[in-house]
């Protein structure tokens, strides 16, 4: 599995599908309650902050070649502590792949199918999960690269189309509530579109190229993604105002309610549909990819195709469990999320990259 190889485009529409993927339509109502009017400068900001988070996985990643995140990790820890780390990073990766399917049957039975049950939509979701894992990672990488065109078509076209219901009062005062709420906003959206972006590190570098284009095609993917939440935030304060944005629980599928340009294009609301299907199941798909090859190189299999079947019926019955309630899963977002990926996305990268110094610099002293 490991000489397959993905093109940097790839990679780029990996990045981007896997930053959108968990933002894109819940997270203005989080960043309206907590910076305000001013949740689009959090927006602005974020992906500043998210480089050099970027940087240190890239840099991780080009120092051991044709190595996953897994073995980085016990390579650099060691046996039995980098056994530990790395067990842990996997059944986070297994626990979020059953998170997100449940998103995926909240979304669909509130708004759109009501009368449908949502485990039957969450079997839609974990099937496709399983046929994509036993394709393999290249045709993932495919459907990803075709995604990130479709993607980018449907969030422009709904937004030039909603574009006209602006109102740029929406935005003032700006700074009311001084920069405290924005770094404290950015914590959070950095917590979807940032750290989340591990789980790429069990695709880089191992199956990639050239470490300098992929390089192009990490930051490329990120400040695109960037981009499109930048835009969303944007425009749903700018719409929808800071305290319905606040107040609505999918305020991007609200906003896309709004688009009437005479009488043929109306109630487009399906254009952010499709466009936060699209880019969730990618953010799923890696990390359920993560969490299956991770778990078998811990248990020393050859084929990690073995149990992708197995555990995808795990995951299919976990999506039932994880939350009961809606209620239930916005506190878990608030309250155990945010500490919980910034361990693994940003406190565990930064270890490794510390410690691999200290050792490469210790060597280096051996050698004089």
């Amino acid at each position: 599995m490991n000489n397959i190889k993905i093109t940097d485009h790839q990679l780029f529409s990996l990045t981007a599908n896997g930053a959108i993927g968990g933002a894109v339509i819940v997270i203005g109502a989080t960043l309206a309650g907590i910076a305000k009017q001013d949740a689009w400068i959090t927006a602005l900001i974020t992906p500043l902050f998210g480089i050099p988070v970027i940087w240190v996985y890239w840099y991780l990643g080009s120092q051991h070649p044709n190595m996953t995140f897994v073995e980085i990790i016990k390579r650099i820890l060691g046996k039995w502590i980098g056994f530990i780390a790395a067990a842990c990073f996997v059944f986070l990766c297994l626990q979020i792949a059953a998170h997100l399917p449940w998103y995926i049957g909240n979304f669909i039975t509130i708004q759109v199918m009501p009368e449908t049950p949502a485990y039957a939509i969450n079997f839609l979701f974990v099937a496709a999960f399983m046929i994509a894992l036993l394709y393999g990672i290249e045709t993932i990488a495919r459907a990803s690269e075709m995604f990130i065109y479709f993607v980018s078509f449907l969030f422009f076209l709904a937004m030039i189309l909603v574009l006209p219901n602006a109102n740029i009062e929406n935005l003032q005062p700006v700074l009311e509530n001084g920069v405290i709420p924005i770094l404290k906003g950015s914590v959070f959206l950095s917590s979807f579109i940032t750290f989340p972006l591990i789980t790429l590190m069990m695709i880089f570098p191992v199956n990639i190229n050239d470490m300098q284009q992929a390089k192009k095609a990490l930051f490329k993917g990120y400040l695109f993604a960037g981009l499109i939440i930048f835009i969303t935030i944007l425009m749903s304060i700018l719409i929808l105002g800071a305290v319905m944005t606040a107040k609505s629980q999918f305020p991007t599928y609200m906003l896309a309610k709004e688009i009437n340009v005479g009488i043929v294009f109306s109630r487009l609301e399906f254009i952010i549909t499709a466009l936060w299907l699209f880019t969730q199941f990618i953010i799923g798909l890696l990390f359920f990819y993560a969490g299956v090859i991770g778990l078998s190189q811990l248990l020393g299999l050859k084929d990690y195709k073995k149990i992708v079947i197995p555990l995808s019926l795990i995951i299919l019955v976990m999506t039932e469990v994880v939350f009961p309630d809606t209620v239930y899963q916005v506190n878990w977002v608030n309250t155990v999320w945010v500490p919980y990926i910034i361990t693994y996305g940003l406190i565990l990268p930064v270890l490794l990259l510390l410690v691999f110094l200290i050792k490469k610099l210790v060597l280096k002293v051996e050698i004089l």
